[in-house]
């Protein structure tokens, strides 16, 4: 006899044939290889249904990745609302198997009967009829059911924060009740809050401003680790050289500090190499990521010996992202293969692989764009951000759009209970300013409705954002990107009026822009092309062998630099605009270039700054440790640089000597864009928008 496709199990109704679990909260669809398993346990209800015996049975001997049992076995927990740690429908038998703990009610389905039945080989044609429309019916729910592509969907929208502040690095406490997030003070000061989201009351759990990121609850939920940088923009008049600056691990009693602002607790000690992204392992480990020289990787630590080890740092992978499940106790970390491809590897505690997977791209998706990723609750899906956009991320790279679509999204973080997930969404606005070098210039501020403080008078302003102003070399332009008009375009500024230069493709993305050394054209990297634009918009693509970032220079009148992600590294290329050849240069983790005929200067992404001789060999690089490569100018053999350590603007020599520091620049005015006679171009930042909202999240049919 055949058993049923029916079946209750402590109050829930499993149809196998329509794939589908109901209980009190309503029906939901389940993974048809998710109720095999359910069914198999159900068939041998109390007894324990061994490893070995569920995947020949369910799977039949196809190849499944090693945790495919475990994540059947999650997703039923949380189907049927069990719980691991205490478990009342499914046991969990420790290197042997599983036991379904309550008794199972099969539904057999009772065939109704007609009344009267006058002729038999009519009946039993009849039957033959209603046996073919019901296969019909079977065959086209089956289809609408499961060929039918899952479709995430953004259900509600429900505002958190709206301050004149700006908040970043939002997460939930482990029971949902609190989040937690950075809200700023003053440049990149920030204080640690949490905000009660039952009652609303926010508590700022700091007792001191410092420059925090990366902020998050412990999965008990006791502490909160985030990391804190050293170099923000301390009131020291002196010069310190960038490199005292240091990335550290610090924690936040959480109780304690509801109650009142607490000191921070020292995890990890000051470190020169940047870390981000801290998780707090159980027994007092760690793992963050870590970068030098534009290298990364996945850093276990052991608090309690104070020994770090390397978890995962693959020479074929740049890897910029990643996230810990404690559900499934692996490791989901996403970067660039060599041919700039997003690669998602899935490791075990100990770092080996267990899966690895390109992520099929769509084509709204710029290619250098990284991923923002984070797990789900089960640890079987996971969130994606990227270029402001939310996706769901299957584990076999799998990529589709949560609908409506919304802009600017910049994290989230998943509810652990239920289908909230909580994010962080704004804009920046970011302005230039033509500012005399030596002289103060104060403009009067004019008096109005919705007028913006800008620390300089901007020139060509909007409420979007500008960027890498450049002088035009023996002319009087200055060339500046903006997105104005909906992408990153080419503008032109003469003075009195913006002109837009460039038309390129949809969703343009432009890091920076380069004036030729005569002044005729402007080289540019948009979505991983190199292209040169005339002054008459004429522009010209060069395809190189791999796909590039952005433009960091222009080498005298015949070569061409510019950057591309390629494995572990940001890689160097020069074209040489004779040949049209790319090569590229023994240099790995540049971030920008400055050069004199016989010297290369170039900066990591931590703005730390080196120096070779050309042409270039197997020399070891000289670090320039006075420099500051986030603010940069070479102007006339002499460096400009804005340090924010001191606020002050100062001269360098070639050797990277100071020779006199010029005067203090104003906050948020902060990146030195190019220096030309007896002016400079600043960007400044204008705004920063940021508040936190909660998504209600679905993901079905």
């Amino acid at each position: 006899m055949t058993l049923p496709l029916r079946f209750i199990i402590d109050g829930y109704l499993i149809d196998m044939s329509r794939s589908e679990v109901t209980g009190k909260a309503g029906s939901i669809k389940v993974e048809p290889k998710v109720l095999q398993v359910l069914l198999l346990l159900a068939q041998n209800a109390q007894q324990v249904v061994s490893h070995q015996q569920i995947m020949e049975q369910v799977w039949q001997g196809s190849e499944v990745v090693p945790n495919a049992l475990q994540r059947c076995i999650a997703r039923l927990r949380k189907v049927l609302d069990d719980d691991a740690k205490s478990p009342r429908i499914i046991a969990t038998h420790p290197k042997i198997g599983y036991r379904l703990m309550v008794d199972v009610q099969w539904q057999q389905e009772q065939p109704k009967q007609r009344a009267v039945i006058n002729n038999p080989r009519e009946l039993k044609g009849r039957w033959k009829w209603i046996a073919l429309v019901v296969l019909f019916m079977t065959f086209g729910l089956f289809f609408a059911v499961f060929t039918t592509s899952l479709e995430p969907k953004i259900k509600s929208i429900k505002t958190i924060t709206h301050t004149d502040s700006f908040e970043s690095e939002v997460s939930y406490s482990p029971n949902g009740q609190y989040i937690v997030f950075n809200r700023q003070t003053q440049s990149c000061y920030s204080h640690i809050w949490a905000k009660n989201l039952k009652t609303g009351i926010e508590s700022r759990l700091s007792e001191q401003a410092g420059f925090y990121r990366d902020t998050r609850f412990t999965f008990d939920g006791r502490s909160i680790i985030f990391t804190q940088q050293k170099n923000c923009d301390q009131k020291a008049r002196e010069f310190e050289p960038q490199s005292a600056n240091c990335w550290q691990i610090n924690s936040l009693d959480f109780a304690a500090s509801l109650s009142s602002p607490q000191p921070a607790a020292v995890r990890y000690q000051c470190q020169n190499q940047s870390i981000s992204r801290p998780i707090a392992l159980p027994n007092h480990q760690y793992a963050f990521l870590q970068t030098e020289h534009g290298n990364s990787g996945l850093i276990h630590y052991n608090a309690l010996n104070q020994q770090s080890d390397i978890l995962f740092a693959p020479s074929a992978l740049s890897i910029y992202s990643y996230d810990y499940s404690p559900v499934q106790s692996q490791y989901a970390v996403i970067g660039f293969n060599p041919d700039s491809e997003h690669v998602l590897s899935i490791l075990n505690e100990q770092g080996r692989v267990l899966q690895q997977h390109i992520v099929t791209l769509q084509k709204t998706i710029l290619p250098l764009a990284q991923f923002e990723i984070r797990y789900s609750n089960e640890g079987d899906a996971l969130l994606a951000v990227n270029d402001g956009t939310l996706y769901h991320l299957n584990l076999n790279g799998e990529l589709s759009e949560y609908k409506p679509l919304l802009q600017n999204i910049i994290s989230v973080d998943k509810h652990p209970k239920n289908a909230q997930v909580i994010a962080i969404t704004g804009y920046k606005d970011t302005d230039i300013a033509n500012v005399p070098i030596y002289t103060e210039h104060n403009t009067p501020i004019q008096s109005g409705i919705n007028q913006s403080v800008q620390p300089y008078k901007s020139f060509a302003r909007t409420k979007s954002a500008e960027k890498s102003a450049k002088f035009q070399p023996f002319g009087d332009l200055i060339a500046f990107i903006s997105e104005r008009s909906g992408n990153d375009e080419v503008w032109l500024w003469d003075g009195a009026q913006a002109t837009q230069l460039s038309d390129f493709a949809n969703n343009s993305r432009i890091e920076q822009l380069t004036w030729s050394p005569d002044g005729k054209q402007i080289a540019v990297v948009s979505n991983g092309l190199l292209k040169l634009t005339d002054l008459d918009g004429n522009t010209q693509s060069f395809n190189a062998p791999v796909l590039l970032e952005k433009v960091a220079g222009w080498h005298q009148n015949s070569s061409l630099l510019v950057t591309a992600t390629a494995a572990n590294a940001r890689a160097l290329w020069a074209l040489d605009l004779k040949t049209l050849q790319f090569t590229p240069l023994p240099i790995e983790g540049v971030s920008n270039t400055w050069s004199t005929s016989h010297t290369l200067y170039f900066s990591h992404l931590n703005g730390k700054v080196f120096r070779v001789s050309l042409p270039i060999d197997s020399q070891a690089p000289e670090y320039m440790s006075a420099l500051n490569g986030k603010s940069l100018v070479l102007s006339q053999n002499k460096f400009y640089s804005y340090d924010p350590t001191s606020r002050y603007l100062s001269m360098y020599n070639l050797e990277g000597e100071l020779i006199k520091q010029i005067r203090p620049l104003k906050p948020f005015a902060w990146k030195l864009s190019d220096v030309k006679g007896q002016h400079m171009l600043l960007e400044q930042v204008i705004e920063v928008n940021q508040d936190i909202i909660e998504l209600e999240l679905s993901y079905d049919h």
